[in-house]
């Protein structure tokens, strides 16, 4: 799997990003940047921090990747996505501060 990735979302995912765009735009365009550098340079990209992310599982047992919408700052933002379902596809299914 290489970039560029087709990215894909859940209802839930949607759900946040909308209250985000309304309530922080700031954060939004942090999201969206992420989005972007996942979508065009993959999740090696160096300032994503890609890593697995050991608590959860995705709806098919996949594993569940995190990478930063944030760093260093108190509640920094993270968001979690999953391979599929199809091999070039990135689906998102959440973002929100680091638990």
């Amino acid at each position: 799997m290489a970039p560029p990735f087709v990215i894909s979302t859940v209802p839930a995912f949607d759900a946040v990003l909308a209250a985000v765009k309304r309530d922080d735009p700031v954060k939004y365009q942090k999201i969206l940047k992420t989005v972007r550098l996942l979508r065009d340079y993959g999740p090696s990209y160096p300032s994503l921090q890609t890593h697995k992310y050991q608590s959860l599982t995705g709806p098919r047992s996949e594993p569940v990747w995190e990478v930063y919408v944030e760093n260093r700052v108190p509640g920094a933002w993270r968001l979690w996505w999953v391979y599929g379902p199809n091999e070039d596809t990135i689906t998102l299914v959440m973002v929100g501060p680091h638990p």
